[in-house]
């Protein structure tokens, strides 16, 4: 059932797309698609990454706006800020979700980064879901600049959610452009997102 009201009172989303993926599989490229074709007036994107990198680069003096892109800014600091996320969520697993989403007025949330299980949870237990997780070869990931790095590809910010078996959809993104077989996945997603509108 779809949940009305949010954690701070105000009318909540029709429905939470919650999207999970390995690095470099395409998750943005495919929630940035959701998004433009349901419309910027109806959908957002929802970053749980975002409130944390921004907690991250004020608690250590960094340039926020170079952790949010895809640089080697970022993955200089990324294992360092996964242990210090993880900290964070071990004391308040709700912590960044809610940073995330203190400000979000669509009717459709598209939460770009779940990592773990405690991610899919919070919003499962707030929201009407459809949970989607994006898969790619690692010859795709690796075309795309993915290259696997000890404490971060093997950490649970990577491999939390990989045994979870009950995604609602699962993405095919292989290589580096929208794929017919892409495409036609993506048109059903956003059909079923419309059903909850």
């Amino acid at each position: 059932t779809r949940s009305t009201m949010s954690e701070g009172g105000v009318g909540g989303p029709a429905v939470v797309v919650v999207v999970s993926g390995k690095r470099k599989c395409g998750k943005d490229f495919c929630c940035d698609i959701i998004s433009t074709r349901l419309g910027a007036d109806v959908c957002e994107i929802v970053r749980l990454s975002g409130p944390l990198k921004k907690q991250y680069a004020e608690d250590h003096g960094l340039d926020y706006d170079r952790l949010l892109g895809a640089s080697d800014y970022k993955e200089k600091y990324r294992e360092d800020m996964i242990r210090w996320g993880e900290a964070k969520r071990e004391a308040d697993p709700g912590f960044f979700a809610r940073l995330a989403t203190k400000d979000a007025t669509r009717l459709v949330w598209v939460v770009s980064d779940a990592r773990r299980p405690t991610d899919v949870e919070y919003f499962q237990k707030l929201h009407q879901t459809i949970l989607v997780r994006v898969e790619a070869s690692q010859e795709s990931r690796l075309a795309r600049g993915w290259k696997f790095t000890n404490g971060v590809d093997d950490a649970v910010s990577e491999c939390g959610l990989d045994n979870r078996d009950d995604w609602d959809v699962v993405l095919r993104n292989e290589g580096t452009e929208l794929s017919a077989q892409l495409a036609e996945q993506l048109d059903a997603l956003v059909a079923r997102i419309q059903k909850h509108l």
